[in-house]
């Protein structure tokens, strides 16, 4: 599928948890990530490719400029890799959910139908699996205006080379408004990046 045109980075079940995009605004992720190699894997395996991951999450706040609300230790400790996975996700029978169909994209692609993809009421929690093993994108949060996208609310940026789902909580997010999602690919416009499906809890 042709990736939807137009032109923010939120993380990530690589489980990550992220607070404090910028001043006050603040964003809870999770990631899931599984590690390309077959061997079983120790601790200290597991903490060098914790700290791998950590060292290439990039967070913005809303005036575009990169901010460091965490330590590269804090990130660490926020990820959990699919080794340690837990299989719970009890807010499936809480909220509405969008499930969208495999797509990829060169440029970027926005969730939903139409040209801008689809609003989205009070959004809490993103699941985003990539196909194989994951290139490097961000996801936009834009907010809904006239039926479009307004100005950028939230961006994570995400790195590429893990196998997993990305797992993150947006109810920082203010509630009573509509947002749409848009996947940027962070790499050349010659790689396609693939998104097995993309699931959506919403109000």
């Amino acid at each position: 599928m042709k990736g939807k045109v137009t032109f923010w980075s939120i993380a990530a079940v690589l489980c990550i948890s992220l607070f404090g995009f910028s001043g006050t605004s603040k964003v809870e992720a999770t990631t899931t990530v599984s590690t390309p190699e077959t061997k079983a894997l120790t601790q200290n395996d597991l903490d060098a490719k914790k700290e791998e991951i950590a060292k290439q999450i990039k967070i913005y706040g809303e005036n575009g400029d990169e901010i460091h609300p965490y330590t590269l230790e804090e990130l660490k400790d926020m990820i959990k890799l699919e080794e340690e996975q837990s299989e719970d996700t009890p807010i499936k029978v809480m909220y509405k959910t969008f499930t969208s169909p495999a797509f990829n994209f060169n440029y970027n692609y926005w969730l939903g139908k139409g040209s801008y993809g689809q609003a989205f009421k009070n959004p809490r929690t993103l699941l985003v699996t990539p196909q194989g093993t994951a290139k490097p994108f961000s996801i936009i949060v834009a907010y809904d205006k006239n039926g479009g996208p307004g100005s950028r609310a939230k961006k994570v940026s995400l790195p590429g080379g893990w196998k997993g789902e990305m797992h993150y909580n947006m109810t920082d997010l203010k509630r009573g408004k509509k947002y749409r999602f848009k996947f940027v690919n962070d790499g050349s416009s010659s790689t396609n990046v693939k998104i097995k499906k993309v699931s959506l809890w919403y109000d």
